[in-house]
Parts: C-alpha cells; sequence; structure tokens
C-alpha cells in the first residue's frame, strides 16, 4: 500500500519555496473577487494558537489572505447556498463544508465568504445580499 503523500512545491513572499500536501490545494474554478485569473490557493497554518489560516495563491507569490471559520465570532452566521453551488463544490449538502495591523481592529468580510469541499478540492467564492452580510464586520466587540 503506497502511503506517499503527494506534495506541490510553491513559491511564496511570505514563507518561500514550501512544499505543500497537495490535499491542502483548492481549486476556485472562478477564482476570487478581484483575483480571477488564479484558480489554486493552498490552505497553510495560521500563527501559532490562533484560528487563523493562510489563503496563499499557488501561482501569485505575492498573494496571500489570512481566513477564519466565520462561526468562531459570530455563532449565527448561516450562507444560504443554493443547490447549483452545492453541485458545482461537489457538496451533498451545506453541513459538508469548510468554512478564512490591529487584532482588536480586525473584521471579517461576511458578504464574500469561501467554501470549501475538502473531499474534492473544489472551492468557491460566494457573494451574498442582505443588510446581514457586511464586507467589514468586526470580530471582537467594542
Amino acid at each position: 500500500m503506497n502511503t506517499t503523500l503527494e506534495t506541490r512545491q510553491i513559491k511564496t513572499a511570505r514563507f518561500g519555496a514550501i512544499e505543500v500536501d497537495e490535499s491542502r490545494i483548492f481549486h476556485f474554478s472562478e477564482g476570487l473577487l478581484g483575483f480571477g485569473h488564479l484558480h489554486d490557493y493552498a490552505r497553510l497554518p495560521g500563527p501559532d494558537c490562533t484560528p487563523l489560516e493562510w489563503l496563499q495563491s499557488c501561482e501569485d507569490p505575492e498573494l496571500a489572505f489570512l481566513i477564519m471559520n466565520p462561526l468562531l465570532f459570530k455563532d449565527d452566521y448561516r450562507v444560504p447556498v443554493t443547490p447549483e453551488e452545492l453541485d458545482l463544490l461537489g457538496l451533498p449538502g451545506p453541513e459538508a463544508a469548510a468554512l478564512a495591523q490591529n487584532p482588536a481592529l480586525m473584521t471579517a468580510n461576511l458578504q464574500g465568504p469561501l467554501v470549501f469541499n475538502p473531499a474534492t478540492r473544489r472551492a468557491r467564492q460566494l457573494v451574498l445580499a442582505g443588510p446581514e452580510f457586511v464586507t467589514r464586520f468586526r470580530v471582537f466587540a467594542d
């Protein structure tokens, strides 16, 4: 039985050239808003002892975003994913998805959540409408 994990080397501005397990690389068929020409991103561990992760472009070493699960700071956050969007990701239902300078002023984009399917390594950025889906939600209360 072959237990060798496949890896891919990616170049990053923050971490240099790194080997990344293929299971951590996700394909965004439409890219991210503003970055439609980039499709493959690696989910990398963030700073120690935090729920943050890096979403590092595999195609542009300079591009990386800090992401985190919004349920950690807004427990009533629900993403209205359509059946068509679930089908594009190969997800049986929303429950199968994996939801990414002064930390006190950190905000999160609830209007453009990233939805990941760990089984197929496909991902998609959704664009949500409604007053509850803001682009700058304060992660930490005043």
